[in-house]
């Protein structure tokens, strides 16, 4: 049974006529008359006397009435049950983002966020390559991460300088920039964070061959075999930023960044709560 003729049907009642009723919800009086005798035929029974002063119920439309009536408001209730759920879940924001972010300027931008907009929380996960399937599948609503791979809805946030990470040792003097070229000379050590994919890119476009290291590790772990002398590496600031290890950091003579941004899920279902973050994080000023 469709309730919403039900609940048609209670107006069309307490009205006391089909075309005040029809005007008032938009139908044509046809339309709502053929919408209640397709209740009555549903129901098997006849529940409104027609006549040209307008309608009434029945002896059985009464008998029926105050269920009618009962059926009409857990609707309503399961309605605004339904609203408040939507609306709870609608106040998180899950977002996934590389480790780098969440160590740095995440943190103070989710503060500051929620100082305005308090009824807002999150569920933060640390990912890599696997926060897009996240994206697509929709199990996050937001991603904060590199342009490791090409994708038109990426939003650029900012910009991360990469720099050499050398031995302290290393050869190089103070204020002096590092040459990129130089890294076909000696042993490299690549992470396995994501940083890869920008490193074999940047390289790419300069047709640099780096010497690699066969690595499996994460950014800290490259730092520390850089300070024992394994090799030298290329790491992005934000990376840096945390690094306690006594290496030697030095600028390139080439251009080399890449791009922290985000994306999302641009849906009619994207809540106004991921809205409202993301166009945050577009006007936040980021200390690099």
């Amino acid at each position: 049974m469709d309730i919403n003729k039900v609940k048609v049907l209670i107006q069309a009642v307490e009205n006391g006529s089909l075309l005040a009723t029809a005007t008032k919800l938009g139908y044509t009086q046809a339309g709502l008359s053929h919408m209640m005798r397709s209740l009555e035929s549903e129901l098997g029974v006849t529940l409104l006397q027609r006549g040209k002063f307008g309608v009434k119920l029945t002896d059985e439309g009464k008998r029926l009435l105050p269920l009618f009536r009962e059926l009409a408001a857990i609707d309503k209730k399961l309605e605004t049950e339904v609203e408040l759920i939507l609306e709870q879940k609608a106040s998180v924001i899950r977002v996934a983002a590389i480790a780098s972010v969440i160590r740095t300027w995440l943190p103070d931008a989710m503060v500051s966020f929620q100082k305005k907009y308090p009824e807002i929380s999150f569920e933060i996960q640390e990912s890599d390559g696997k926060m897009y399937q996240w994206l697509d599948q929709g199990t996050i609503d937001v991603c904060i991460t590199s342009n490791m791979i090409l994708r038109d809805d990426f939003i650029p946030l900012v910009r991360d300088e990469f720099f050499a990470c050398l031995p302290k040792e290393y050869p190089l003097e103070a204020g002096e920039k590092f040459p990129l070229r130089q890294i076909e000379e000696e042993p490299f050590i690549c992470s396995t964070c994501g940083n890869d994919y920008d490193v074999e890119r940047l390289l790419s476009d300069y047709d640099i061959h780096p010497k690699k290291q066969n690595t499996y590790v994460d950014d800290n772990s490259v730092i520390s075999m850089v300070s024992r002398g394994f090799g030298i590496s290329l790491l992005p600031n934000l990376v840096l930023q945390n690094c306690h290890e006594d290496i030697k950091i030095a600028e390139l003579d080439l251009p080399c960044y890449r791009m922290i941004g985000l994306l999302y899920g641009k849906s009619a279902n994207t809540s106004p709560a991921v809205k409202k973050f993301v166009s945050f994080l577009k006007k936040w000023q980021f200390e690099m």
